[in-house]
């Protein structure tokens, strides 16, 4: 009974995550931008954690994520700055835009009791303690994406950034920087690497997630690290499956189109 209480709204919510990542995370390749959503995700994880000290407001989740979004989508407008004035040394930029915001957010929370904890769930989030109302927005963002990407992809396209910083920082608030991150990155990579159908991406990430909070709950261990190396490690079996049997879905098209 408590597996079902606990655990089944943790898998919805990674589901979720799955449904509204996996379309950013073929743009993302595409465009030649990995590192973007690490960036945002700091940034947006500093705007929440600024928003928790200046406005003493702590458990207003509706504030904190509404400040954790203007901070994205101030990231996001500067990236896309960097984007065009920059293109050859976009990567570095963003890279140093991570560093600057990890930088700031130690700074802020140096000396304070819970700093190391508040820290560590920024990083790595709470998924395991979501229940169905904050899976809400998740459901409306990935139900959106998903729409976007089947039937008006161009508008993916044209509002890209937009859409990537709501979505990336409503997932940061909920399971932490590095599941977000390996949600769309890892099984992207699954469909693109071998030009394989976008069926691999869900199968990678499905399966990743499902094994690892498995783990995570048989064993009693951190679950977003479980998920992302189990995530990690489906991503390597689909890449040698498809290695082995060597053959392109050509029917399919080409997931990053």
């Amino acid at each position: 009974m408590q597996l079902l209480e606990i655990g089944l709204p943790v898998l919805v919510a990674g589901l979720l995550i799955l449904a509204s990542h996996i379309p950013l995370g073929y743009q993302v390749l595409k465009r030649g931008i990995v590192f973007i959503d690490l960036a945002i995700a700091q940034v947006a994880a500093l705007g929440t954690v600024l928003a928790s000290q200046m406005l003493r407001h702590n458990g207003d989740q509706w504030l904190l994520q509404g400040m954790a979004i203007v901070f994205a989508l101030l990231a996001v407008g500067l990236v896309a700055w960097i984007n065009k004035n920059f293109p050859e040394w976009r990567e570095a930029f963003i890279g140093l835009l991570y560093v600057t915001a990890a930088s700031v957010l130690v700074l802020l929370v140096a000396g304070q009791p819970r700093g190391g904890q508040l820290l560590t769930s920024t990083l790595s989030g709470d998924i395991l303690w979501l229940n169905w109302q904050d899976l809400i927005l998740l459901a409306l963002v990935a139900v959106f994406v998903q729409l976007l990407a089947h039937v008006w992809p161009g508008k993916l396209e044209r509002f890209f950034y937009l859409i990537f910083a709501v979505t990336i920082t409503l997932s940061v608030v909920k399971a932490g920087i590095y599941l977000v991150f390996v949600c769309l990155i890892a099984p992207a990579l699954a469909s693109i690497v071998h030009n394989r159908s976008k069926v691999w991406s869900y199968v990678v990430g499905g399966t990743g997630f499902i094994a690892g909070l498995s783990i995570a709950w048989h064993y009693d261990l951190p679950a977003a690290a479980c998920i992302v190396v189990s995530v990690i490690l489906s991503l390597i079996v689909a890449l040698g499956i498809q290695r082995q049997f060597g053959r392109t879905d050509s029917a399919i098209q080409k997931p990053c189109e």
